[in-house]
């Protein structure tokens, strides 16, 4: 079976351009991967034509002291509706982690804040200590007066065994819902 377009027929001439071509081609490739080399390479000596290697470039090492980003800390409040045992757990845990945390405030000031809506009932009324269900609503407030803006929400079962797993989740979903809607806060 014969092509329909050869690449090269035998009448062909051989195209100028071609190897001027490869030749850009090879030069450009080597400069994409000179900076790569080492430091001891014999090619560490050559600093000129703009090229610099990753060695000279390289950041110097930071000190493994993190400090608390005040400026990211975020104001939070958390509101509790529901009477079962294992909401108010998960309640004063959430309200213990975000106090303790550089990345928020908890606080009940009349200001721009994140409210954590938390509504919990147990899954079973003749057992409640075997779990409650419970409901988390995200909402934005610029202060008392003002309507709450809905920011996100989460439904679930909560056990007396994931109550820890379950804050920090809360935790972590109320730092991603801070730095998406952080542009609120000024």
């Amino acid at each position: 079976m014969s092509r329909p377009f050869p690449l090269r027929t035998p009448a062909s001439k051989p195209r100028p351009w071609a190897l001027l071509l490869l030749s850009v081609s090879l030069f450009l490739i080597a400069a994409a991967l000179l900076p790569q080399f080492p430091q001891s390479s014999p090619l560490s000596g050559i600093t000129g034509s703009g090229f610099a290697l990753a060695a000279e470039a390289a950041p110097k090492a930071v000190a493994d002291k993190p400090s608390p980003n005040v400026d990211r800390a975020v104001q939070v409040a958390v509101e509790l509706e529901g009477t079962d045992s294992l909401g108010a757990r998960l309640a004063f845990r959430l309200k213990d982690t975000f106090n303790s945390s550089s990345l928020f405030v908890l606080s009940e000031k009349d200001a721009p804040k994140i409210r954590v809506l938390l509504s919990t009932t147990p899954e079973f009324p003749s057992r409640p200590s075997v779990g409650s269900a419970y409901s988390v609503v995200w909402v934005f407030s610029q202060s008392e007066g003002t309507l709450r803006h809905y920011l996100a929400r989460e439904v679930g079962v909560v056990t007396a065994e994931s109550v820890e797993d379950l804050v920090a989740h809360i935790a972590e979903r109320t730092d991603g819902i801070s730095v998406r809607y952080g542009y609120l806060f000024q």
